[in-house]
């Protein structure tokens, strides 16, 4: 007579009770790291000063007659945006919504016509690409 190996083998209901577990752990560790508005508003004037520091903080933006000042200039815009950092926050914080799902949030951002979107979860954020204000109007009236 044969002799069967009598190992007992896990069962499906075994993987499952792990996975249940695990996708617990999962969803509550997110609901936990789930960014606030506020570290939102943080991050955002963050990008916006820096962006702001980046396109118009350059000494190619100081007009030809102004070329020999153009150093002091750009130090002195550099530091404008340093200063008005309340004023940045400001505006960030009245031009954006939050969409929570409890394990994320969406936030919307909406300033001179750039529409923003980030998504928030475990502590961090990802900003995705926006579109130049007056893209969205033109695709809309392409496709009519």
């Amino acid at each position: 007579m044969m002799k069967l190996d009598s190992t007992p083998s896990q069962s499906s209901s075994g993987y499952l009770g792990k996975g249940v577990i695990l996708l617990t752990i999962l969803a509550g560790t997110m609901a936990f790291t789930n960014p606030k508005r506020e570290e939102y508003i943080n991050y955002a004037s963050d990008q916006l000063s820096t962006e702001i520091k980046k396109s118009i903080c350059k000494e190619s933006q100081v007009p030809e007659f102004l070329k020999g000042f153009s150093s002091a200039l750009v130090n002195t815009c550099n530091t404008l945006v340093v200063n008005q950092r309340n004023l940045i926050k400001d505006t960030v914080d009245k031009s954006t919504t939050r969409q929570n799902a409890i394990l994320f949030s969406v936030y919307t951002t909406e300033i001179a016509g750039y529409k923003y979107q980030t998504l928030g979860g475990f502590g961090n954020f990802l900003t995705f690409p926006t579109k130049e204000p007056n893209s969205a109007q033109s695709t809309s009236k392409e496709s009519s």
